[in-house]
């Protein structure tokens, strides 16, 4: 094992022991399952004699005419088809990414600030390995908190009589793929600025980005707007991580196999090309601003 190998171990190990011992953590992850369990729940109260009545749940009488409103009913119908779980996966999962991507992308930047990287790179470490054990730490973490969600979802579809069905699955699989490229950002945002609250703005605007042109393909407009969302689509959505899962979110859909796997192979190669990205900005820039 090389040097900075070892150092990336040990330095993501302790970084996963500091959050796990802080609330943080916790919070984010009782939001998560806050949210999905209040889904599911408005989901069984919404089901009656004649079929999934919106009406008789005030909370997804909302959802549902947002999302026609914005997107259409035909997206209303694809988000529910198999239940509460798709919609209630997404909803659960953002808490802890968002968690998890911005609280590297801060300490990343605080570490360098303050000097902290510094002294650890005058050891056996140097900056790629500090940047590359902020992004193990949340794929460790990421990871975890999945299984404790299909553990729930499998608790509550047993109770209410529910299936985990087929986009279900597509989305568990798609999502931690996902959640590697948005945190390979987040450390190549840490890279780019001098402090932590630059770092956090430059990594929630390339997010923001991202997702805009993402709702902009599915939303329901004409013209100018959609003729933007369309030209910025061309141009940005071979960097982006959201693009990438769409694609893979289609092609498991409609059975289309090799279209996932590749989409996901092609999102982990982005993922890869976005932490070298870092490693090379990390390299040229120092550990410590100038």
């Amino acid at each position: 094992m090389s040097e900075r190998m070892h150092a990336t171990r040990i330095l993501a190990r302790r970084r996963i022991q500091e959050t796990v011992i802080g609330p943080g953590l916790y919070l984010a992850m009782t939001v998560g399952l806050i949210l999905a369990a209040a889904l599911i729940v408005g989901f069984v109260r919404a089901v009656d004699s004649s079929g999934l009545n919106f009406e008789s749940s005030p909370m997804y009488d909302l959802i549902a005419r947002s999302l026609a409103g914005a997107f259409g009913v035909t997206m209303v119908d694809r988000i529910f088809a198999e239940g509460p779980y798709l919609l209630a996966l997404y909803a659960a999962s953002a808490p802890v990414l968002l968690f998890l991507a911005i609280g590297s992308v801060f300490r990343i930047g605080l570490e360098r600030k303050i000097g902290a990287m510094e002294l650890i790179a005058y050891g056996p470490a140097d900056g790629t390995s500090s940047i590359l054990a902020a992004f193990c730490k949340d794929v460790v973490l990421i990871t975890g908190y999945l299984v404790v969600l299909v553990a729930f979802f499998g608790l509550t579809a047993a109770l209410y009589n529910l299936v985990l069905g087929p986009a279900f699955l597509t989305a568990l699989v798609a999502i931690p793929v996902l959640a590697f490229s948005v945190f390979a950002y987040g450390v190549f945002a840490s890279t780019l600025t001098d402090n932590s609250a630059s770092a956090i703005g430059v990594f929630l605007g390339i997010m923001l980005l991202f997702g805009g042109i993402v709702l902009g393909s599915f939303t329901v407009v004409t013209g100018y707007v959609r003729t933007l969302s369309t030209a910025l689509s061309a141009i940005v959505q071979w960097v982006s991580p959201l693009f990438y899962w769409t694609l893979a979110i289609e092609s498991g859909e409609v059975g289309n196999t090799v279209g996932f796997v590749g989409s996901l192979l092609a999102q982990l190669a982005l993922a890869v090309i976005v932490l070298a990205a870092a490693h090379f900005t990390i390299r040229t820039r120092g550990v410590r601003p100038s």
